[in-house]
């Protein structure tokens, strides 16, 4: 009995049979064995479904890549080329790697092409370097879709911005060497940012030779005007070709100088004269100095003048635009203080009254001092615009000064005072106040 139990486990009740302790043994080694079984089991599992993934995976890789044909390009310096899945491609993820090639000349030159037509890559095998790759000198189409397109992008001008359209009429009388310009009508001009209107009018003239430049009557409160007016100019037949007619638009302003809004040119080289000829022309955007950033602060208008005789200095004050609102968020309440300075000294000052709530102030207020001859061309004319805080510490918004030691136009306004009584409106630049 003893024997046969020697490799059994111990009977856990001395009052169980020979029978019932091998069933209870029996039992335990069962569960042991499922213990240890069932996480290697799991384990197998999970290794078999990650090597599938992995396989399918990389097989999904070499099917978008053996597919992906698409226009790449070469610049003449190290670049990046990536292949572009065709459109027909609608399932796969495109597989974008970057290779480096030297430059190429071409009969394209810059920006030239390549079309990789049949490149496959071996499912599974080692990247090769760009450089053992071979190209063939077929690819290079500067007929291709891609070179156009990238021609286009190079040669793309800066976007002209029109102020309407002219419309117009040529005659030539070659026995008589006459061009008679007829000026019909003009469309969708510009209006001005504050009144929604314009007082448009033309100047005319044949460059380059011609002195003569002919102006036609002003159109008021209008942005389609018509005006049916005839020009002439002599032009000898011989002369016609290298003559350009050019119109420009203007736009009248009774307070300051009436500002050049657009042009057109048109090279008579271009046009046959032989018969009548009828024109519609679009106006470009017409700027006489460099484009300059709209000040922050806005503008003043004023007018300056001083009498001699009289020693008297009068300011008129016209209107202000573009003003800054308020800390709050809010439009000002502004009015205009002039005050004469000399040697570091207030000497006079004055004010014009206050406009409520408005960035736009109209004010046609004239302001007069008493001047000597000896200190007018020392003084300084200092102009700040003031937001009335009715609660509260007043706000400077900007300045203007004219003085003989001043810059650009400011200079030159100070400079018209002794060269003319009647004051000349000019718009002004507001300047930021300088901290006290």
């Amino acid at each position: 009995m003893a024997d046969s139990r020697q490799g059994s486990l111990p009977c856990l009740n001395s009052s169980w049979t020979e029978e019932q302790c091998a069933r209870v043994n029996m039992v335990a080694g069962w569960k042991v064995a499922v213990y240890v079984a069932l996480p290697l089991i799991l384990l197998c599992i999970a290794v078999a479904l990650l090597c599938i993934y992995l396989k399918r995976r990389r097989l999904r890789q070499y099917t978008s890549v053996k597919h992906a044909r698409g226009p790449v390009t070469i610049s003449p310096s190290r670049t990046s080329l990536k292949s572009h899945p065709s459109s027909s491609e609608s399932s796969g993820t495109p597989l974008a790697e970057e290779f480096w090639v030297p430059a190429l000349k071409s009969a394209g030159g810059e920006g030239s092409t390549v079309e990789l037509v049949g490149s496959q890559v071996q499912p599974f095998s080692r990247r090769r370097p760009s450089m053992s790759a071979r190209l063939e000198n077929s690819s290079f189409d500067p007929n291709s879709e891609m070179y156009k397109r990238l021609e286009m992008m190079k040669t793309k001008e800066p976007t002209i911005e029109y102020a309407g359209e002219l419309h117009f009429a040529l005659h030539y009388n070659r026995d008589m060497g006459i061009l008679t310009i007829r000026l019909i009508q003009a469309r969708d001009l510009q209006a001005r940012e504050f009144s929604g209107t314009a007082d448009p009018y033309f100047k005319i003239s044949v460059l380059p030779d011609e002195p003569r430049t002919l102006q036609s009557k002003i159109h008021r409160k209008t942005l389609d005007p018509e005006f049916e007016e005839k020009f002439a100019f002599e032009i000898p037949p011989t002369d016609l070709p290298n003559r350009t007619i050019r119109f420009l638009l203007f736009d009248y302003d009774q307070f300051s100088r009436d500002e050049c809004v657009g042009q057109v040119l048109l090279p008579l080289e271009n046009v046959d004269l032989s018969e009548r000829v009828e024109l519609w022309k679009m106006i470009e955007s017409y700027k006489i100095r460099t484009p300059e950033k709209k000040p922050a602060l806005g503008d003043l208008l004023l007018t300056a003048s001083y009498l001699p005789t009289a020693e008297r200095l009068t300011i008129v004050i016209l209107k202000a635009r573009g003003l800054e609102n308020t800390p709050h968020n809010k439009r000002p309440d502004p009015y205009v203080k002039v005050s004469i300075l000399y040697a570091g000294k207030r000497l006079k000052k004055k004010k014009t009254s206050t406009r409520h709530s408005t960035t736009n102030p109209v004010y046609n207020e004239a302001l007069v001092f008493d001047v000597g001859r000896e200190f007018m061309d020392h003084v300084y004319i200092e102009l700040v615009i003031v937001h009335e805080n009715r609660f509260g510490q007043n706000q400077g918004l900007g300045k203007v000064v004219l003085s003989a030691e001043s810059e650009g136009e400011e200079l030159d306004h100070w400079k018209s005072l002794s060269a003319s009584r009647k004051g000349t409106a000019r718009w002004h630049s507001l300047q930021p106040l300088q901290p006290d």
